[in-house]
């Protein structure tokens, strides 16, 4: 129960076309006092497409720990907060859980401004049964970690979906193909821009598809592992 006059708004932003903002965000942050951000350049471009001029406080994953309390408290004496994160909704897969567990521990009212989603997105246009998902955001860095997290992953009956950066990209999909090749993939890049692209394939097909100067954030959704005629499924190699 909040004891506090304040509240921290948990805002989804556009995960690429600004214009899918929706109305009642773009009226939180005309009225919000702070905006705390993941990104100070991507949050300056969406306030700058507003016409909006606040004050940012950035965090990342090195720095949030030790500004949550200080946040927290400016949040309690009365502001309205806005957290954003570069695209989608914060807290998933990126900063701001902390300062949403800190408020909640110091009695500050914490409030959901549902949006855009990167991984919802995906998912709506896969292709892929889409009613039940495993979400599990970036892999681990190191093959062997990521092979075995991609082996249990990919034996289960329902979609899986992955984040990965443009640097890993190829490895990510060489390791899919190697454990299912057989399998149905969607990638997905620049959702909702310009230059979007969706390439719907067999896993063994979709390294083909990987252009050589790899950009961007990918959304990677692999099928789910479905019972074949015998019953007995296809095994992730």
């Amino acid at each position: 129960m909040s004891v506090n006059k304040g509240t921290l708004y948990v805002i989804a932003t556009p995960i690429g076309n600004l214009k899918d903002i929706t109305i009642r965000a773009v009226e939180i942050l005309q009225e919000s006092d702070l905006i705390i951000a993941e990104d100070r350049e991507r949050a300056l471009k969406l306030l700058s497409h507003l016409q909006l001029r606040k004050p940012i406080v950035t965090i990342n994953a090195y720095n949030e720990g030790r500004k949550a309390h200080g946040i927290a408290q400016q949040i309690s004496t009365g502001k309205q907060c806005a957290l954003i994160s570069g695209a989608g909704t914060p807290c998933i897969s990126d900063p701001g859980n902390i300062i949403v567990r800190t408020c909640h521990e110091m009695g500050v009212d914490v409030r959901a401004v549902p949006g855009p989603s990167a991984v919802i997105a995906a998912l709506s246009i896969s292709g892929l049964s889409p009613d039940r998902f495993f979400f599990y955001g970036f892999l681990p860095q190191k093959r062997g970690k990521r092979k075995k997290i991609l082996v249990e992953l990919l034996s289960r009956p329902f979609p899986a979906v992955f984040f990965e950066s443009p640097r890993r990209l190829t490895d990510t999909v060489t390791d899919i193909s190697e454990i299912a090749p057989d399998r149905e993939v969607v990638l997905a890049k620049e959702m909702t821009k310009m230059y979007e692209e969706f390439v719907r394939c067999r896993a063994d097909e979709l390294v083909g598809y990987i252009p050589e100067d790899v950009k961007g954030e990918y959304t990677i959704i692999v099928a789910g592992n479905r019972p074949d005629k015998t019953g007995r499924g296809e095994e992730p190699r």
